[in-house]
Formats: C-alpha cells, structure tokens, sequence
C-alpha cells in the first residue's frame, strides 16, 4: 500500500498474539495424565480447559476457535485491501499489511483444519476416517480444502495480473478463489460443530461460540457483496438483491434448523456484530471508506414465521418457503435501509426483476442449506434430487444478469466549480434515455476516498448533482448509467498514469462524450490477455467451487451416516416433525 505504516502491521500482528495467550492460557488451567510426555500433556491440557468450558469435544473447539480467529483476520484483510483500493488505488508492493492478513487467514484455515486432527487423534475422537495412527475428522477435511484452495489462488493471482493489468475487481476467477475459500469456510466450521455435537453437552460458552459460528457463516456468504458495499459496482445492480437473498436463504434457514426457535435471529445478532465491528475498525481506526452491508433483520423474522407456521419437520416444504420469503420479505425489509444509509443510487426500476428472481435465488439457498443440514438430527432429509434442482436453479438465477452490454447513449456534461468542488450537470441523448435505468449516478474514487452524487432531473433529459463531487488531484469521476444489461458509464475526470500509458481526461466546462462499458473506466489499468489463460482462469474457478460443494456435501452424509450408526452417541435431542424448537448445536 502506498500510504501503509509500521503501526499497520499491529492489526495483523495482534490477532495472533491474543491467540498465542489464549493457548498458554488454557493449557495452565488444564489437567493432563499421569506419563503424558510434556508436548502430549500441553495438548491434552488445552483439549480439557475447551472441553469444561464450552462442552464440546476438546477437538471441535480447538479446530472451530482457530478457524473463527482466521476467519477474523481474513474478513479484516479483505474489506481493508477493497476500501484501499477504492479510496487511493493500486498496492506499491504485493505484500502489504492486508494482503498479509489474507494470506496468513486462508493458510490458517489449513492450520485449524490440522489442529482438529491433531486433537482428534489426542482422543481418539470416533469420527472421521482414520489413516494410519491420525483421526481424520470428515469436517477438518472440508475446512483444509477451503484453505488450500483459496491459498492456491493468491499466487495465480500475480499471473492473472502480469496476464491481463492490475484489475481492481472482486469477481475476477482468482480473486473468487482467494475470497470463496475464506468465505465458505465457515460452513466447514458449522458441519465441525455437528460432527462433534454427539458428544457435546453444550455450556454457555458453547452456545456463544455455536451463534458465532452461525454468524459467520452469514457473513461470509456476504463477502462476495463487496463490490456493492462500496457502492462502485462493476456488474448489474440486479446482483445485489439476488446476492443478499442468497446468503439470507442458506445462512437463516440453516440456522433455524440447527438452533431451534430463534435460531435465525440469533445467527443475525452475531452477523450484525461481526460486520459492525468490520465496519468500526475499516472505516473509524483505518479511515478508509465504510463498507454498508444489509440487515437480514426482516429475513430472519420472515424465516423464523414461516418455521412458526409450517414447522421444519418437513425441512424441503420448509426451506422452500422461508428461502422464498427471505428473497421476497426479507428483501422488501431492506430497502428503508439502503435508502437510509445513501448506498448508492439505484431506481425501482431493477425491483421487478428483482420480485421474480431473488425469491428462486432464496429458495436455492436455503434448499441447499437444508440438504446440509442432514447432519442435524430430526425432521424429514431432503433428497438429492432437490439439492441438484436447487443448485441448478441458483447457476441459471446467477447467470441471468452476467451480461454487460452497451447502449446508444451520449451526454453534454457540463461543470460548474463550487469552491474546491464542482457541480456536474448531465444532458442525455437521447432525451429518455434514464426512463429504463435502474441505475444513474455520479460517482469518485481514488482521491483519497469515494464520494457518491444523485443526479436529479431539472429538464428533459438533464440531470444535475444534489452535492458537489471532486475533479482534480488523483480523483477519478464518472457518470455510470444501468439500464438492464447495458452497464455503461461516462468519464468526466481522468487523472495521467504514466505507468500504465495511460493519458488524462481533463475537466473541461462542457463536452460531449459517448457512454462506454463501464468497465473501461473502472479497470483502466486492466488490458487484454491471453485467451487460454482467462479461460484456465475461469475453468479452474469452476472446477476449484465445484469440488469445495461436493467435499461440503460428501461430509454431511458422512457425518450423519456416523451419527446413524452410533445413537447412542449422541447425547443431543431429536426435533420433533411438528417442531418444538429444540436447539440441536446447543
């Protein structure tokens, strides 16, 4: 980062010393065994004090609590590197503070995984596969190969990069890797949870880290909103509903069955604190811009009514409808708050696409969370029918707003300063042309933060800012303009960048320019490449996503098939069909 300092780097360096005195001090207040030699008896002594404190399995809180730390730190590093990337632009170096803090997470999440198999073999954990003298819990090889996938796209990161220009995108394949391994990663530490939930007798500790847990698998989900929480995103706004339906159909309904009654707003309460305190510390302590991010208040009541009028017993009827009102309710229960909070602009004209479409994308969601959620005891499983339906489903709802198109469309842009500022002022040819946009809006980043602008009509066809928006210095401001698939934007003030060849768009009084793809203003420093390589970057994209679901899956019929063949394991209780709300993880 161009603008880093030592003091930086005690964000990266503080997680782990507060994790180095958690262990020292869980393995004083341990009790080991008589002949244990002294590395057996530190661990053994960590094993008992999780074990008395929470009621898990010394194993499961030992792998959940490392992961959760990781997660941590990833969530910081990530939501550090977009706003620095928005407010002041490309890194100098490639090790910077927040790269550092993504790398060393996602190469955590392999440790966590190793420390859970560590313990499970310390106690001759039944669960799992056993290799040699190591016991493999079916969980921590979820959680290993979620890191080692994302790790493995940090340095195909850099030849994305030298291939095709310092892209500064979320959604790049390589970047996806980077962020979908940290970002699934909790779903891991939930199935950990269930798989060691058998011989759990859950304290209130236990209970606490059970909702984190959930928490963080809400938030997680949320990360790949990035690019919108920041208000300059490069793809259709229709994403953003579609994205948060999602996460609020997989993340509440998976929750509601695996905590009982309240379960859903319970994950939410736990969210909201996470993305809180992400927020305080990106936005306050780094005086970055700060990320909004969505409720998921009125999702979670809509889920929990529909377990409250339906019960969960019949979880695939249950996931349908409560993933469908996520997408529908949920979604309708946001919109005071993005209006509230000045998101970014966008007009009711994206809302009827979005009514259609984010119910289905909810109704994936939660169907494919309930599939997971076999490994929780009671109600009746949903068939692997319904999962592959669901999941196709969610491929086409994804797929649907992928296209970025062009329309005919200029504008006279006209500047009037007003003190270091200026007033922007555009005339749109032709003159209805905002009439189908679901986006319209003036917008600067780069200059040392991001400044978003309304255009208000004052004629036809002409639109001025309701603030004034900076055009000089490192500024870069444009006119982006959505209206369905065309994606398109007009430059208004481009700075030189010598490094990349690239020539200064000045800030004349008035000029005519033709809108283009938004991207081309957006990713200036992004060129053309290689056909071969984007498509081996896309294509191990698909095959890297494609093979975390199927591990995620292949380890919930595990478990619940080991949970089949010892009951009396565990020491839980069966949901009723007709749902009493009987918590499960806690």
């Amino acid at each position: 980062m161009t603008d880093s300092n030592p003091t930086d780097w005690l964000h990266v360096v503080l997680p782990f010393v507060v994790y180095g005195v958690s262990i020292v001090a869980l393995a004083v207040a341990g009790t080991s065994e008589p002949g244990d030699d002294p590395f057996t008896a530190f661990l053994r002594r960590i094993s008992r004090s999780l074990q008395r404190l929470t009621g898990y399995p010394g194993w499961v809180m030992a792998g959940v609590l490392s992961g959760l730390l990781m997660l941590w730190v990833g969530l910081i590093g990530v939501y550090w590197d977009v706003a620095f990337h928005i407010d002041r632009g490309r890194d100098d170096v490639l090790f910077t503070p927040s790269h550092t803090m993504i790398v060393l997470a996602l190469g955590g999440l392999v440790y966590s995984a190793g420390v859970a198999i560590v313990f499970a073999t310390l106690e001759r954990a039944r669960t799992g596969v056993r290799v040699g003298g190591v016991q493999v819990p079916w969980s921590a090889m979820a959680l290993g190969a979620l890191g080692l996938g994302g790790l493995a796209g940090f340095p195909l990161d850099d030849l994305w990069h030298k291939a095709f220009g310092i892209d500064v995108t979320l959604w790049s394949p390589t970047h996806l890797m980077l962020v979908g391994g940290g970002g699934t990663a909790p779903i891991a530490l939930w199935l950990m949870l269930a798989e060691g939930r058998g011989q759990a007798t859950p304290t209130v500790l236990g209970r606490v880290v059970s909702f984190i847990v959930a928490g963080a698998v809400l938030t997680g989900l949320t990360v790949h909103q990035g690019e919108f929480d920041f208000g300059v995103p490069q793809f259709q706004v229709l994403y953003l509903p579609l994205l948060v339906a999602i996460a609020g159909g997989f993340a509440l309904v998976a929750s509601r069955l695996a905590f009982g009654r309240g379960g859903a707003l319970g994950a939410v309460v736990a969210y909201l604190v996470l993305r809180g305190c992400v927020a305080l510390l990106v936005g306050g302590v780094l005086g970055h811009t700060v990320p909004r991010f969505p409720l998921y208040l009125a999702g979670a009541v809509a889920v929990e009514a529909v377990a409250w009028w339906l019960g969960t017993g019949r979880r695939l009827r249950f996931a349908v409808v409560a993933g469908a009102a996520m997408g529908s309710i949920g979604l309708a229960g946001e919109l005071p708050w993005v209006v509230a909070l000045d998101w970014f602009h966008v007009s009711a004209s994206v809302l009827p696409k979005a009514a259609l479409l984010a119910p289905l994308a909810g109704a994936g969601a939660a169907v494919l969370a309930a599939g997971l959620a076999r490994v929780v005891p009671g109600g009746r499983r949903v068939g692997a029918g319904a999962v592959a339906l669901a999941f196709a489903t969610l491929l086409l709802v994804l797929a649907y707003p992928l296209p970025r198109e062009v329309g005919e469309v200029e504008a006279v842009i006209r500047l009037r300063p007003v003190g270091s500022l200026t007033e922007v002022e555009v005339e749109v040819q032709p003159p209805d042309a905002i009439d189908r946009a679901t986006a319209f809006g003036v917008v600067a980043w780069q200059g040392g933060g991001r400044v978003v602008a309304e255009l208000r009509e004052v004629g036809p066809g002409r639109y001025v800012t309701t603030e004034p928006v900076p055009v000089s210095g490192s500024w870069k401001t444009m006119v982006g303009l959505q209206r369905g698939a065309e994606v398109m934007a007009a430059p208004i003030y481009l700075p030189a960048d010598p490094e990349i060849g690239a020539e200064a768009f000045p800030a004349l009084p008035e000029r005519r320019v033709a809108f283009v793809r938004n991207t081309d203003i957006l990713l200036r420093e992004a060129h053309r490449g290689p056909g071969w390589a984007a498509a081996t970057g896309y294509a191990g994209l698909a095959v890297t996503v494609a093979g975390w679901f199927a591990l995620l899956a292949l380890c919930a019929v595990r478990i619940s098939r080991d949970r089949d063949a010892h009951p009396a394991r565990d020491r839980g209780r069966t949901e009723p069909a007709t749902d009493a709300g009987v918590p499960q993880f806690t």
